[in-house]
Formats: structure tokens, sequence, C-alpha cells
């Protein structure tokens, strides 16, 4: 889903198109309108629509732009599209949008644009000039004003007895049409770029994660293999008629084999509360690894585990006794 943010300022006639072609669909919604305007005939329409809108004065987009910023991020918005939107776009939210925001302006770009060409002013200019023809072009905001990358134009005849006013008859029904195809356009260009992202890196094991708070090396490549599970036996045969390998059939450990080597687990979370923290801490680490050893099979490793397990224990409740020794008197002195 691309979420869809509109500025608008003013009517809001092409906001309403906008949100009611992509509103009936799954792939791209009109999630937020955002007008400088408290009474700006943009909200009305939004509300029959069912979308949300946000009031933001002027102010705020002069003065403290990464509020607007949030504001999208906290809408989880994709896709910022200006619709008649009449206030400067500060380049805070230009940068937090890089390539997401589009503006439609009805000139062929660059024709026409910059400072001053907007809406009636283009028309005029175009006829004044006696050109033969103008259009619509949506374009990807940047600091430069009507400078971004062209993402969609579309021509329109301009005849000899034009008007300002005819013309702007003319380039409305397409905008209406032109700019939803743009929007898609861009969408899919973010939908490509979220395919191409790298995947997220593989969580580290428990053990590396603790090996990393104590500051030990850790090779996961070097760790020995274990032998199989104590009383499996792998049995083996011919391949069967239809040619499939040998299947191997392994028994069920028996606890009569060997017992499992004493954990200490109890002991190291105690010994890690109440004397030494860093101590207690391996002491757990080892304790972890008593079971998992031995139901690997590896019982000459588990049974290592635990005597490990117990030494870090007792220095655990040496180191703890020893501080409690040396800092009680002193906390008595004072």
């Amino acid at each position: 889903m691309i979420n869809i943010a509109i500025f608008a300022s003013g009517s809001g006639t092409n906001a309403e198109n906008i949100a009611r072609i992509f509103n009936e669909g799954s792939r791209l919604k009109v999630a937020l309108v955002v007008t400088n305007r408290r009474k700006a005939g943009v909200i009305g329409r939004m509300e029959a629509l069912g979308v949300p809108v946000e009031y933001v004065p002027n102010s705020v987009w002069d003065e403290a732009p990464e509020k607007v910023v949030d504001l999208m991020r906290e809408r989880g918005i994709d896709l910022i599209v200006l619709a008649g939107f009449m206030h400067f776009v500060s380049p805070v939210i230009v940068e937090a949008f890089r390539g997401r925001i589009l503006n439609i302006h009805p000139s062929l770009l660059p024709a026409y644009g910059g400072k001053g060409m907007y809406g009636h002013y283009v028309h005029e200019a175009v006829v004044a000039a006696g050109e033969k023809e103008s259009g619509v072009t949506v374009h990807y905001v940047t600091e430069e004003m009507d400078k971004g990358e062209i993402v969609m134009q579309e021509r329109v005849e301009v005849t000899p007895d034009d008007t300002p006013e005819s013309l702007e008859a003319k380039i409305h029904p397409v905008e209406y049409s032109l700019y939803p195809r743009a929007i898609v356009k861009a969408a899919e260009r973010i939908e490509n770029e979220r395919r191409q992202d790298p995947p997220a890196p593989a969580k580290p094991s428990v053990e590396k994660e603790w090996a990393d708070v104590l500051h030990l090396n850790y090779d996961p490549t070097k760790a020995e293999v274990p032998p199989p599970v104590p009383g499996s036996q792998p049995v083996s045969g011919a391949a069967g008629a239809s040619g499939a390998a040998p299947v191997a059939s392994v028994r069920s450990a028996s606890p009569a084999v060997e017992p499992m080597p004493q954990a200490w687990l109890l002991w190291s979370v105690l010994a890690t509360v109440f004397c030494c923290t860093v101590a207690g801490i391996v002491a757990i680490i080892y304790s972890s690894q008593v079971s998992a050893r031995y139901y690997q099979g590896d019982i000459e490793g588990s049974r290592r585990a635990s005597r490990r397990a117990e030494a870090w224990i007792i220095a655990s409740v040496v180191v703890g006794v020893a501080m409690s020794a040396f800092w009680l008197p002193l906390m008595l002195l004072s």
C-alpha cells in the first residue's frame, strides 16, 4: 500500500478527483490532506469522502517545517501530492521526501515556469506569446521552482482565437486525467525501490550477543560438530524400487544412557542478582549450554559446561563476598 498525502489550499477539485480515484482500490490510498487555510474548500470535500484533514498554519510551514515532516512520518506517508497548494514548501520537507513530492503545472515545462507563473498567469503568458501549443506537466518538487524531474506531460493545442479563459478550460480536464496517471507512475517507482532494498541483516545468536556484551571472541564457524544423539543408530539399506536413497532411522535417546549433568541455572541467576553480575552472567551462559549440548549428544561438552557454570558461580560468590567485606566497613565509617 502506498499512502498519499495531498497538500491543498483552495477549493480542492483536483484533490477530490485524486481521492475518489485511489480510495476505491487497494494499492494506493489518500491517507491525509493537509491545508494551510482554515476555511479552505478542500476540507468539506475531504470530509464528505471520509479522508482525514489536518490544518497546519503558515507559521509552522515557515518556522517549523520539521513538524510537517513528523506529521507525514506519523501517518506513514509514502508520497506527497501538491494540488493547488499556494505556499512555499521548505527545503526541510523536500529533503526529507526527496523524489517523493509531486506537483502539477499548467504548461509544458521548462517553458512558462518559475516565480509568478501559476494558474491564470501562465495561460495569459502563453496566449500573449502566440504559442501554438501548451499543456500540463507533472514533476518532482526540488528546491528550485518548477525545475524538478518531469514525470509526465500532455500537450494541448492553442488556436488563434483562444483566450486565457478558453485555454484554461482546455487545460483543466487534462490535469484531472494526467495527474492520477503520473501518481501511479511515481508509486511504481517507490515500489521498485522497495524491492531493491537489501534484506535486513540476520539477528545474531544469543551467544554472539552475550559475547559482544562481555567483549569475548566468538566464532560460530569454529564450533565443534557434536556427535550423534546418545542412543541414536542410523540404519542403512539399499535403495527401493523407485530409486529413492536409503532412509536413516534414528532411535530415540534413552535417559539410561547418560544422566544430564547439573545445570546450575537457578544458582547462576542467584549469583548474578546477589553477588557479582558479570561472573553470574557467564555462569548463566554455561548453564544454558548444559542441556543444549546434552540433547545434541555432546555429553562431554555438557559436562564441561556444567563444571564451568559451577566455577563461575563460585567466582561470583567470592567476588561478591570480597566486595561486601571491602565496602561494608567504609559504609559503617561514613
